[in-house]
């Protein structure tokens, strides 16, 4: 993975929630200068780390890892990059948590 373009997506989402580097390491629960080195590709992420960054920044781990959301189809094929508003995005960040924690119920 380019960490480089992994932060520069972390940066670019952060930015466009206009949230500080501070804000976003309170709400991911990690320091400031984490944060920092994260969106400038100098360390690499956790994974638990790159789930309080989604939750934090409302995106999946696919926009922050690859800067798309892929859309299977039903053959496990993939639709491609598909651009959503931030209703969309908000929708299907609220359908996985739905389907994790159901699974997690079972």
């Amino acid at each position: 993975m380019n960490q480089k373009q992994i932060g520069k997506n972390i940066k670019k989402r952060r930015e466009e929630m206009g949230m500080t580097q501070a804000e976003l390491a309170e709400k991911a629960n990690i320091s400031v200068v984490h944060v920092s080195h994260i969106e400038n590709g100098k360390v690499k992420m956790s994974l638990d780390t790159l789930l309080a960054m989604c939750h934090a920044l409302d995106n999946t781990p696919n926009d922050i890892l690859l800067g798309e959301y892929l859309f299977p189809k039903a053959d496990n094929s993939f639709l491609g990059e598909v651009t959503l508003n931030q209703e969309e995005k908000l929708l299907l960040r609220h359908i996985s948590d739905f389907l994790v924690e159901r699974h997690k119920a079972k």
